[in-house]
């Protein structure tokens, strides 16, 4: 636990916190690994590290079930979830859909500072990528994905992802694939750019590049999995 009390530490975190600021916290322990799998969530140690009272931190705990984070189960407390083969089946396909389409509303609501913001994130993604920070590539990875999702003109759409995305999976998608395999994953990624930022793009090869980009990851996981077991 000394990880966690050392993030909790270098957090910025205030003993005077709403649930939503409790939920965020414990989110980004467990898919940084922090908290892993399986792993209980003891209230009376939370509520001393954090300083909190147990209201707050037991509304934060049916947040973190909504987004399929952890697992309640009366009188035996409150778990992080491990992710199945079958949560990846499932996720995927219906994020690959949906963040294509979010790719095709956002490219008229781009803005140059979006797209400014865009290239930026790129080329912090390639500098990381070149260096194996795994930590770095990350963040900016996921921030490039967020720039179109955020732009997409639909709160149902920016939500619905933001839930989708909000797995331990999607950490294991980026390191697995994206770190590993950062030469082609910087070509899918400029390319996506470029269609953001030409003027006469087709929203449909956009939003299909941005699909399958994604559909791509998951095979590939897949494949070195039934590559492991065998």
């Amino acid at each position: 636990m000394n990880d966690m009390k050392e993030k909790i530490r270098s957090s910025g975190f205030k003993p005077q916190v709403l649930t939503k600021q409790v939920a965020n916290l414990l989110a980004d322990l467990i898919l940084d690994g922090t908290l892993p799998p399986n792993r209980q969530l003891v209230e009376t140690e939370l509520q001393k590290q954090l300083g909190i009272s147990r209201s707050p931190l037991r509304e934060a705990f049916r947040e973190l079930e909504k987004k399929g984070l952890v697992v309640i189960v009366p009188r035996k407390g409150t778990h992080v979830r491990e992710m199945t083969r079958k949560d990846i089946a499932e996720n995927f396909p219906v994020r690959a859909a949906l963040e294509g389409l979010a790719a095709r509303e956002a490219y008229t609501r781009m803005t140059p500072d979006n797209l400014r913001e865009m290239a930026e994130v790129l080329e912090r993604m390639k500098e990381a990528g070149q260096a194996r920070d795994r930590e770095k590539y990350f963040e900016e990875h996921k921030r490039f994905h967020e720039i179109f999702i955020e732009n997409s003109g639909s709160t149902l759409l920016r939500e619905t992802l933001k839930t989708l995305r909000m797995h331990r999976l999607w950490y294991l998608i980026t390191y697995r694939y994206q770190l590993l395999n950062v030469d082609r994953a910087i070509k899918v990624h400029q390319k996506i750019y470029d269609l953001f930022a030409a003027p006469d793009t087709d929203v449909n090869q956009l939003e299909s590049l941005v699909r399958v980009h994604i559909e791509e990851a998951l095979d590939h996981l897949f494949g070195k999995e039934e590559q492991q077991e065998t």
